[in-house]
């Protein structure tokens, strides 16, 4: 009776393995949709690759308007995005490696308390952040805060900066600047912090693309 039972203990602990190769839950593919068939199929593909190894991996999903954090297939964590918007994106199929984690704001030390500095936490990441990928790929962060005035003008502030960069170039060289890939999220203030927490340097993104902003 002991090789049996030794057998059937090694069994179970082989399951887990052979399912965590695989992604937990394949985005919905729409048969009806040969566009969309393709990209999911293309993400699916992809994610496999990823899922091999054992590895943390962010999935942005602007279809299903979701940031995915996943390891082996298994999804760890997800949370909505509130808004989006996106350009570019036609050639954005590859799997982008995060080039360097957001800042941390570390909090003052107290003098009075000593010269111990407090561990970093999460209460230390940034809310409103740019993530920048290679190949090129821009991923900017931004809190929703619809009672935050100051917060609201200094991400236009951002925006209308970088257009009037591009049309100070256009102007001065009559050439219009290379465009990347970039995509703008708006997500709570905890997840825009959970985020920040969570990617590390190197880390890989994938990015399900949708064909139109939601309205």
């Amino acid at each position: 009776m002991i090789v049996p039972f030794l057998l059937f203990n090694l069994l179970l602990t082989s399951i887990p393995l052979t399912w965590a190769t695989e992604p937990e839950s394949p985005p919905d593919i729409d048969i009806n949709n040969p566009v969309a068939l393709q990209e999911a199929t293309r993400v699916l593909a992809e994610e496999v690759k990823l899922a091999a190894r054992p590895q943390t991996y962010v999935i942005i999903d602007l279809v299903d308007r979701a940031v995915l954090i996943k390891s082996r297939g298994v999804e760890l964590h997800r949370f909505p995005i509130e808004r989006w918007s996106a350009a570019q994106l036609g050639e954005a199929t590859a799997t982008f490696r995060l080039q360097k984690r957001p800042p941390v704001t570390r909090r003052k030390v107290d003098p009075a308390a000593g010269a111990e500095q407090l561990p970093i936490s999460l209460d230390d990441m940034p809310t409103d952040f740019t993530l920048l990928f290679s190949p090129s790929l821009t991923v900017t962060v931004h809190p929703s805060a619809p009672d935050d005035l100051w917060r609201g003008l200094k991400f236009k502030g951002r925006e209308w900066w970088i257009w009037l960069k591009d049309w100070s170039l256009i102007l001065a060289t009559g050439n219009a600047p290379p465009r990347q890939p970039s995509i703008h999220l708006t997500v709570t203030f905890d997840h825009a912090q959970s985020l920040a927490w969570t990617v590390t340097e190197g880390m890989p993104f994938l990015l399900h693309r949708a064909s139109l902003p939601p309205s």
